[in-house]
């Protein structure tokens, strides 16, 4: 057997390279705990639980009002309405040239989409009207629509 002497001999530690004890114990610690998730994790493919699929909402809530500034809030009492999914809430703005807007809140089935995106003159001179649509409950409730 062969001993080294001297500083040589406290320093190595053969193959591993390591040139301290606190280093091999440091490798010794991490290799156990590898080791120990290895065979202690949750690696039990065979008897796991499918994933939950997502639970879609059955309606899509949205805020109703029929005539609302934003100055005084919705002027005719709001209401909730609910459409099935795919469907959208929308708001619809009036708007003219001086500044003031009124809108109206409402909820959008799949088969009135089209009304979603659109700017066009209004019939009354000097207005125009821009509609919005989104998709979340309430999205188009005061609070959210600056979002």
């Amino acid at each position: 057997m062969h001993f080294m002497a001297g500083s040589a001999g406290s320093r190595s530690l053969g193959p591993l390279g390591l040139h301290s004890i606190p280093q091999a114990l440091y490798m010794v610690l991490l290799i156990v705990s590898v080791m120990k998730s290895l065979v202690f994790g949750k690696f039990d493919l065979v008897n796991q639980e499918p994933p939950h699929p997502v639970q879609y909402p059955k309606y899509l809530r949205c805020y109703r009002c029929l005539l609302e500034t934003k100055e005084l809030g919705c002027l005719l009492g709001s209401d909730i309405c609910l459409v099935p999914p795919g469907s959208s809430c929308m708001t619809l703005f009036i708007k003219n040239g001086s500044g003031s807007d009124i809108m109206v809140s409402d909820c959008r089935r799949k088969e009135q989409l089209s009304d979603c995106s659109y700017t066009h003159s209004s019939p009354v001179f000097g207005f125009w009207i821009y509609s919005q649509c989104c998709f979340l409950d309430f999205c188009n409730n005061p609070q959210n629509r600056v979002f």
